[in-house]
């Protein structure tokens, strides 16, 4: 990957482990911040252990979050796990039992929170998640080992870098009350520029982290309308980023990269689930060009829920003898909630009540598994 690539594929890099890297960007440095800044309205920051984009959308999605997360509760773990890192020195050493008594004090529980199962291994994830972060280093024991025992000791090193994970606000976020705040706090500080320079850079964002924009209204002044109005200014925009091609439709516009472009790898992942996905859009193309499925004017395919699930399950039973042993051995009601909820999560579809929408971009992928059960 290059320098762009790869400081938009990772959230950060460390001197330690990648020098090269570290110091290639570093030369680099007044090109890539200016270009960042001029485009996306991103900072570039340079620290003597690493250099991080702050990556910030322009809308955000439901898989812009910790995926490996399953409950609030890990979030809430996450933000102690980052209080107790912060009172202590790089490469301070402290064992798990000090964490999680830390943890149970901030929480307000007693010691027998910990004798939950679930509780356990909300903290493993955590830690796990913390660790392929590198804020903290493993030096003796198995977290794994603390999900059937919860006197089970580790030992870990704070690597200094929980003081950088979290963004810096401006304002003091606790006096907000709804989400949509800090995306407004984006901004606050920019009465005095262009609004059309804010507009551009937040469109910017959308093209380059969602996976499509669509014609969400009429109004001349959407986003969508700008994409087709500036589509060749936008394509040249994105090449000096990496190749790639901006493809605009009657509702929906997607930035397709190219092949050897390394960055933006959400979907497909390798696995039976995102082929399963991919299978059920198949099945809904199919549906729309034959007419058994029917779209607004803006390409959207609006299904109820229940119906929709059980167009699912026939389309996932006929793929069934080609999945892995570990897919079959799961129950098809199952396997169908497991393909529902990624395709939510990856923005390809959201509830409406008792309804489900499908934006255009399900119309976009197609796959089937052959004969000796690989995707084709």
């Amino acid at each position: 990957m290059n320098n762009v690539e790869t400081l938009l594929s990772k959230r950060w890099i460390l001197k330690r482990d990648d020098r090269d890297r570290y110091y290639k960007i570093k030369d680099h440095m007044k090109e890539l911040r200016n270009l960042f800044q001029d485009k996306l309205g991103y900072s570039l920051v340079s620290h003597q252990q690493f250099i991080r984009l702050d990556k910030i959308p322009g809308k955000p999605e439901p898989w812009m979050g910790i995926t490996d997360f399953k409950t609030i509760e890990e979030y809430q773990i996450l933000c102690y796990v980052l209080i107790f890192l912060e009172d202590r020195e790089i490469e301070e050493q402290f064992i798990l039992s000090h964490l999680t008594e830390f943890i149970q004090v901030q929480l307000k529980v007693n010691e027998e929170y910990w004798l939950k199962h679930a509780h356990r291994k909300m903290l493993v994830s955590v830690l796990k998640f913390c660790m392929k972060e590198q804020l903290i280093v493993q030096d003796d024991g198995n977290t794994d080992h603390f999900i059937q025992d919860q006197q089970v000791e580790a030992l870990f090193e704070n690597t200094g870098l929980s003081r950088y994970f979290m963004r810096n606000f401006t304002t003091d976020i606790f006096e907000w009350n709804e989400p949509s705040q800090f995306m407004q706090n984006e901004w606050l500080n920019e009465n005095e520029r262009d609004r059309g320079v804010i507009r551009r850079q937040r469109i910017y964002r959308r093209l380059l982290l969602s996976c499509g924009i669509y014609r969400e209204n009429d109004e001349l002044n959407d986003d969508f309308s700008y994409i087709r109005n500036y589509r060749k200014r936008i394509q040249n925009d994105f090449n000096q980023f990496f190749p790639c091609d901006l493809q605009v439709y009657q509702s929906s516009a997607y930035l397709i990269l190219d092949e050897e472009v390394r960055v933006g790898r959400l979907f497909p992942k390798s696995n039976a689930l995102d082929e399963l996905v991919i299978i059920c859009c198949s099945q809904i193309r199919k549906g729309i060009k034959n007419g058994d499925y029917h779209i607004d004017s803006q390409e959207i395919y609006y299904e109820e829920k229940e119906r929709m699930l059980k167009r699912m399950r026939i389309a996932i039973q006929k793929q069934h003898q080609f999945l892995p042993s570990t897919y079959r051995q799961k129950s098809i009601e199952q396997l169908v909630n497991e393909v529902y909820q990624r395709m939510l999560e990856i923005g390809f579809a959201k509830e409406e009540k008792e309804n489900v929408l499908f934006y255009p971009v399900v119309a976009k992928l197609v796959g089937e598994f052959d004969g000796e059960g690989d995707k084709s």
